[in-house]
């Protein structure tokens, strides 16, 4: 069995869809947080009027946060991007294998194979498409 030793293909959809998907975890990550520390401003500053007080307010309130921040987004955005990850390569290692597999086929003019790709990969109906098509390509060249 042929395994890869990158997690990666070689193919450019999947950079993008990773591209997609780390700008889809970190802009609302960097937004959500300004809007933490925003409200616990506001909310302890409109509370109190003295600025002592609000920074022996603040400061543990902003460690919490932190804490929250620094442990826990982190642990998240891992999962989401390993379950990324996974799911990438189940689109663009098929892509990549029908691309090299067509590439092969056209470049020896030899149509008599057909494209496989592992079972947990997704886009099989369009490799049995494209299949179907090489089948009937190849029956209708005989029959002429």
């Amino acid at each position: 069995m042929n395994r890869r030793k990158s997690p990666f293909s070689k193919h450019p959809v999947e950079r993008k869809y990773l591209q997609l998907v780390l700008l889809a975890m970190f802009v609302p990550t960097i937004i959500v947080t300004v809007c933490v520390y925003y409200i616990i401003w506001q909310t302890v500053a409109y509370e109190l009027a003295v600025p002592e007080l609000i920074a022996e307010s603040l400061f543990p309130a902003f460690k919490q946060v932190n804490l929250i921040i620094c442990f826990g987004i982190p642990i998240v955005l891992g999962f989401i991007l390993l379950v990324a990850i996974r799911l990438a390569n189940r689109f663009a290692g098929p892509i990549y294998r029908v691309e090299k597999d067509l590439a092969e086929m056209i470049k020896t003019r030899d149509f008599a194979k057909t494209i496989k790709i592992r079972k947990r990969d997704e886009l099989h109906v369009m490799v049995d498409r494209i299949n179907e098509a090489i089948h009937l390509a190849r029956e209708s060249g005989k029959s002429k």
